[in-house]
């Protein structure tokens, strides 16, 4: 039996199938003893809110956030939002669901990022920022895990195949910017472009859902590709001190400010191309995530988006592009 996906559910569906538990908590009742149970269900579609209102207590000891659980209810609305009423759910046993369910994908394709990937690094003769790229980029394993990774836990490019799409968008962005700007090192900045995220690999981990590694909150990823960089750059005889400091500029200040996680403010113009291109990048394909999973709600405003402080507008039958 096919699995039932969250963003595909109806008022009144009966429902049988798993879903990863995302959120989870105990509320008191307002006017009798006991609690009920607040769950927010996900799936690879998208996410629901269930409710558990009888015997919550007891079901809490039996599932933890985390976990995906078979879950049988049927959907009913509250105040204009679905909600899944669970009658039952415990722990999913082996073979009874599938990790791709959970997990979303990009929706470009793979291997034509790949080559634009690999076209990139042909660019660049520097030298000694292109053997620095050939020691990540010719590497097989390397390769494979890159083109699988996100791009970030929950914000941007939050699927998988993310960072691989995430990075050939900003090297597209910035290749633009050369055009205008050709006074600009290009080297330097297709280079540290394509490495500005890779720490991400150690940052970030995948199973049924994406979430931060013990050393991605400890560390996290711009220190890590700083590491990795570094660590590279020391099997390259004679690299040059003056451009190991331009390139690791670059990718130290690609956050743009203090607040967002740089260590150093960028200070060269590679480095403030490279963090306007990143953000740009970000920030438009945030948008578009947005814009897309409220496309099915019909409403014409997203839901109070606190990352940028705003609503996002998501357009509707009276949009001018439709008859």
């Amino acid at each position: 039996m096919s699995k039932q996906m969250a963003a595909e559910l109806k008022t009144n569906d009966r429902v049988s199938t798993p879903f990863l538990v995302n959120q989870k908590s105990l509320i008191p009742f307002k006017k009798k003893p006991g609690s009920y149970m607040s769950l927010v269900l996900a799936d690879s579609s998208g996410s629901i809110v269930g409710r558990v209102w009888d015997k919550a207590e007891q079901l809490d000891a039996e599932f933890k956030v985390g976990d995906v659980i078979m879950v049988k209810g049927r959907v009913d609305e509250y105040q204009g939002a679905l909600q899944l009423i669970v009658e039952q759910a415990r722990v999913c046993a082996d073979g009874e669901f599938e990790r791709k369910d959970f997990l979303p994908e990009g929706k470009r394709d793979g291997a034509e990022l790949l080559a634009d990937l690999r076209r990139f690094v042909d660019m660049v003769q520097n030298k000694y920022l292109r053997p620095l790229l050939d020691h990540f980029f010719s590497d097989p394993s390397f390769v494979e895990d890159f083109a699988q990774a996100p791009g970030a836990k929950a914000l941007h490019h939050s699927h998988l195949g993310g960072l691989l799409e995430h990075t050939v968008s900003v090297v597209k962005i910035l290749l633009a910017v050369l055009e205008c700007h050709p006074e600009l090192d290009r080297d330097l900045l297709v280079s540290g472009a394509l490495l500005h995220d890779i720490g991400k690999l150690k940052e970030l981990a995948v199973d049924t859902g994406i979430d931060y590694t013990d050393t991605g909150r400890l560390v996290g990823h711009i220190v890590h590709t700083d590491r990795m960089v570094n660590a590279a750059i020391a099997d390259i005889p004679d690299f040059p001190e003056e451009l190991d400091d331009r390139l690791c500029h670059i990718l130290l200040s690609h956050h743009g400010q203090k607040e967002y996680g740089a260590p150093i403010v960028p200070m060269t113009a590679e480095a403030c191309a490279l963090h306007y291109a990143d953000n740009l990048d970000a920030h438009v394909q945030y948008f578009g995530q947005v814009i897309e999973r409220g496309a099915a709600s019909g409403d014409r405003w997203s839901e109070y988006q606190r990352l940028f402080d705003r609503y996002i507008y998501l357009g509707g039958a009276d949009s001018p592009d439709e008859e």
